[in-house]
């Protein structure tokens, strides 16, 4: 008997409770699942449960196989022998057979529909996968196969530019590295680093008027030792409310410097107006 056929009352509420319950514990109890559906309606919580609970039960059937098995071996043409007719034709079937087979393809920058296409059919096809839950959607990104450096020194800089301007950094702040390097040597922790940043937003109740305009990105990558050092730049003007209600006005330029040493960008030391090591 599955745990949400058995019935505890005869209170359809406090059915659905306790069977809620039940499905916890057997999460916990078997696949040592922790805080499994907190904070959610009680019907909501009990569907993500029964689908939670069915995905650990068929987890261990699900075989590793590449997409183009699991797609049935479609036979594509490569983009380069199409005319843009056919090419049109054979994408459209691409994309109907993706969906049918609940698979998603995801580009996080814009992409012409023959590059979508190529990576596809001559990369993602030969991928290994496991099978999918039925009534779940499979995501592939095209970003987590070729990383977007640019792309991703630029998420950094917003983060960076974000939290300063709501004055938000904290711990958990990842666009901040681990250890920050001084242009004299020194090098702070993460902890010493928000600390002087806390010291400067102390003095103002907030920033406003901002405003930023982004000059250049660039970086250099080393496939050898899949590392890389990177900076971003460009100008900002804002104004810090002082508790007085007066303000301070800063402008200038800005400059992020950014490495990858474990497959993700951080800023190590930066540029910033109105700060001052």
């Amino acid at each position: 008997m599955e745990p949400h056929d058995e019935k505890f009352s005869d209170d359809p509420q406090e059915n659905l409770r306790m069977e809620n319950e039940l499905l916890k514990l057997k999460l916990q109890a078997q696949f040592g699942a922790k805080s499994v559906g907190e904070n959610l309606p009680p019907d909501i919580e009990n569907e993500f449960l029964k689908n939670v609970y069915a995905f650990e039960q068929n987890q261990g059937a699900f075989n590793s196989i590449k997409v183009t098995e699991f797609l049935g071996f479609p036979d594509f043409i490569k983009a380069s022998d199409l005319d843009d007719k056919l090419f049109k034709e054979e994408y459209v079937r691409l994309i109907e057979l993706l969906e049918e087979k609940s698979i998603a393809v995801d580009f996080i920058r814009p992409r012409e529909d023959r590059f979508k296409y190529q990576f596809i059919i001559e990369e993602l096809f030969d991928h290994t996968m496991s099978n999918s839950m039925p009534g779940m959607t499979l995501h592939f990104i095209y970003e987590e196969f070729h990383a977007d450096h640019e792309l991703d020194i630029r998420n950094r800089m917003e983060d960076f530019l974000r939290d300063w301007f709501r004055k938000e950094f904290n711990e958990f702040s990842s666009e901040l590295s681990h250890q920050f390097i001084l242009a004299n040597g020194q090098t702070l922790t993460r902890e010493e680093m928000l600390a002087k940043i806390q010291n400067l937003f102390d003095c103002y109740t907030s920033f406003i008027n901002c405003q930023v305009a982004i000059n250049e990105v660039k970086f250099q990558w080393s496939d050898e030792t899949q590392t890389g050092i990177g900076h971003a730049e460009g100008g900002v003007r804002y104004d810090a409310v002082l508790e007085t209600r007066e303000t301070v006005h800063f402008e200038g330029p800005f400059k992020l410097y950014l490495s990858n040493e474990d497959g993700w960008w951080s800023i190590f030391y930066f540029v910033f107006p109105g700060f001052e090591w």
